[in-house]
Protein backbone atom coordinates (compact mmCIF):
# COMPACT_ATOMS: atom_id res chain seq x y z
CA UNK A 1 0.00 0.00 0.00
CA UNK A 2 2.69 2.40 1.12
CA UNK A 3 4.51 1.49 -2.24
CA UNK A 4 1.44 2.38 -4.03
CA UNK A 5 1.08 5.81 -2.69
CA UNK A 6 4.80 6.20 -3.10
CA UNK A 7 4.06 5.55 -6.93
CA UNK A 8 1.01 7.81 -7.08
CA UNK A 9 2.99 10.82 -5.74
CA UNK A 10 5.67 10.73 -7.57
CA UNK A 11 3.85 10.47 -11.03
CA UNK A 12 1.56 13.29 -9.89
CA UNK A 13 4.80 14.99 -8.75
CA UNK A 14 6.40 14.03 -11.99
CA UNK A 15 3.27 15.44 -14.20
CA UNK A 16 2.64 18.94 -12.61
CA UNK A 17 6.87 19.79 -13.11
CA UNK A 18 6.23 18.58 -16.43
CA UNK A 19 3.39 21.34 -16.31
CA UNK A 20 5.22 23.74 -14.39
CA UNK A 21 8.47 23.56 -17.37
CA UNK A 22 6.15 23.94 -20.22
CA UNK A 23 4.45 27.13 -18.76
CA UNK A 24 7.65 28.71 -17.76
CA UNK A 25 8.61 32.30 -19.29
CA UNK A 26 11.55 32.90 -20.96
CA UNK A 27 11.37 36.87 -18.88
CA UNK A 28 11.25 38.19 -15.34
CA UNK A 29 7.87 40.68 -14.72
CA UNK A 30 8.79 44.31 -13.33
CA UNK A 31 6.75 45.54 -10.70
CA UNK A 32 5.35 48.42 -13.15
CA UNK A 33 3.59 45.34 -15.20
CA UNK A 34 6.20 45.62 -18.50
CA UNK A 35 8.52 42.28 -18.92
CA UNK A 36 11.67 42.69 -19.65
CA UNK A 37 13.41 39.52 -21.38
CA UNK A 38 16.36 37.37 -20.00
CA UNK A 39 18.27 37.81 -23.27
CA UNK A 40 17.42 41.32 -23.66
CA UNK A 41 18.26 44.33 -21.32
CA UNK A 42 15.33 46.69 -22.24
CA UNK A 43 11.79 46.54 -21.50
CA UNK A 44 8.90 45.30 -23.91
CA UNK A 45 6.20 47.40 -24.39
CA UNK A 46 2.31 46.54 -22.54
CA UNK A 47 0.95 45.01 -26.18
CA UNK A 48 3.49 42.36 -25.87
CA UNK A 49 3.16 41.69 -21.98
CA UNK A 50 -0.67 41.56 -23.03
CA UNK A 51 0.29 38.67 -25.80
CA UNK A 52 2.17 37.17 -23.02
CA UNK A 53 -0.10 37.27 -20.69
CA UNK A 54 -3.10 35.64 -23.24
CA UNK A 55 -1.15 32.89 -23.81
CA UNK A 56 -0.48 32.46 -19.98
CA UNK A 57 -4.39 32.54 -19.24
CA UNK A 58 -6.26 29.91 -20.98
CA UNK A 59 -9.46 31.75 -20.04
CA UNK A 60 -8.94 34.95 -22.24
CA UNK A 61 -10.76 32.42 -24.79
CA UNK A 62 -13.66 32.11 -22.50
CA UNK A 63 -13.26 35.64 -21.07
CA UNK A 64 -13.75 37.08 -24.66
CA UNK A 65 -16.27 34.99 -25.58
CA UNK A 66 -19.02 35.94 -22.29
CA UNK A 67 -18.25 39.99 -23.18
CA UNK A 68 -19.74 39.18 -26.76
CA UNK A 69 -22.44 36.96 -25.52
CA UNK A 70 -23.33 39.61 -22.87
CA UNK A 71 -22.94 42.35 -25.46
CA UNK A 72 -24.81 40.89 -28.77
CA UNK A 73 -28.21 40.25 -26.02
CA UNK A 74 -27.73 44.23 -25.60
CA UNK A 75 -27.36 45.14 -28.65
CA UNK A 76 -29.75 46.81 -31.02
CA UNK A 77 -30.12 45.84 -34.89
CA UNK A 78 -28.24 49.27 -35.85
CA UNK A 79 -25.85 49.86 -33.04
CA UNK A 80 -23.44 53.09 -34.03
CA UNK A 81 -19.68 52.19 -33.41
CA UNK A 82 -19.49 54.13 -30.16
CA UNK A 83 -22.09 52.55 -28.60
CA UNK A 84 -20.86 49.20 -29.09
CA UNK A 85 -17.14 50.01 -27.93
CA UNK A 86 -19.20 51.67 -24.95
CA UNK A 87 -20.80 48.62 -24.40
CA UNK A 88 -17.84 46.39 -24.24
CA UNK A 89 -15.96 48.55 -22.01
CA UNK A 90 -18.76 48.46 -19.32
CA UNK A 91 -19.37 44.90 -20.20
CA UNK A 92 -15.84 44.03 -18.03
CA UNK A 93 -16.85 46.26 -14.88
CA UNK A 94 -18.56 43.42 -13.10
CA UNK A 95 -16.36 40.87 -13.61
CA UNK A 96 -14.54 41.09 -9.80
CA UNK A 97 -10.60 39.38 -10.17
CA UNK A 98 -10.16 39.87 -13.84
CA UNK A 99 -12.12 42.74 -14.85
CA UNK A 100 -8.83 44.09 -15.63
CA UNK A 101 -7.63 41.66 -17.96
CA UNK A 102 -10.88 41.80 -19.79
CA UNK A 103 -10.77 45.35 -20.25
CA UNK A 104 -7.00 45.06 -21.68
CA UNK A 105 -8.25 42.27 -24.20
CA UNK A 106 -11.20 44.12 -25.12
CA UNK A 107 -8.74 47.78 -26.02
CA UNK A 108 -6.24 45.72 -27.43
CA UNK A 109 -8.82 44.17 -29.80
CA UNK A 110 -11.85 47.10 -30.07
CA UNK A 111 -12.13 47.14 -33.21
CA UNK A 112 -12.44 43.84 -34.88
CA UNK A 113 -14.34 43.29 -32.04
CA UNK A 114 -17.08 46.09 -32.96
CA UNK A 115 -16.86 45.02 -36.37
CA UNK A 116 -17.60 41.59 -35.95
CA UNK A 117 -20.50 42.17 -33.46
CA UNK A 118 -22.36 43.98 -36.41
CA UNK A 119 -22.75 40.38 -38.01
CA UNK A 120 -24.25 37.36 -37.10
CA UNK A 121 -21.43 35.50 -35.90
CA UNK A 122 -21.71 33.25 -32.87
CA UNK A 123 -19.25 34.72 -29.81
CA UNK A 124 -16.74 31.77 -30.59
CA UNK A 125 -16.26 33.03 -34.00
CA UNK A 126 -16.35 36.37 -33.06
CA UNK A 127 -13.47 35.73 -30.86
CA UNK A 128 -11.61 33.62 -32.96
CA UNK A 129 -11.36 36.48 -36.18
CA UNK A 130 -10.21 38.88 -33.23
CA UNK A 131 -7.39 36.36 -32.97
CA UNK A 132 -8.52 35.64 -28.58
CA UNK A 133 -9.50 32.12 -29.39
CA UNK A 134 -8.66 29.31 -31.64
CA UNK A 135 -9.78 28.89 -34.82
CA UNK A 136 -12.41 26.26 -35.31
CA UNK A 137 -11.47 22.96 -33.68
CA UNK A 138 -12.12 19.45 -35.36
CA UNK A 139 -15.47 18.90 -33.38
CA UNK A 140 -16.91 22.37 -34.33
CA UNK A 141 -15.75 21.18 -38.30
CA UNK A 142 -17.22 17.84 -37.66
CA UNK A 143 -20.72 19.94 -36.29
CA UNK A 144 -20.23 21.86 -39.27
CA UNK A 145 -20.39 19.64 -42.06
CA UNK A 146 -22.26 16.55 -40.17
CA UNK A 147 -23.16 14.98 -43.70
CA UNK A 148 -19.35 13.90 -44.06
CA UNK A 149 -18.69 12.20 -41.34
CA UNK A 150 -19.36 8.54 -41.36
CA UNK A 151 -20.74 6.49 -39.00
CA UNK A 152 -18.97 3.34 -37.81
Amino acid sequence: MLRLIFLASLLIGSACALHLEYLKMDSTEVTDGTLVSATSHGSVDQDEDLLDLEALIPGTCWLCKKIVTKVKKHLGSHEKVEKIKEKLRRGCDNLGEVAKLCKKLVNRHIDILVKELSTDDNPKTVCAKAGICKEMDMLDLIQVFPQNVQIL
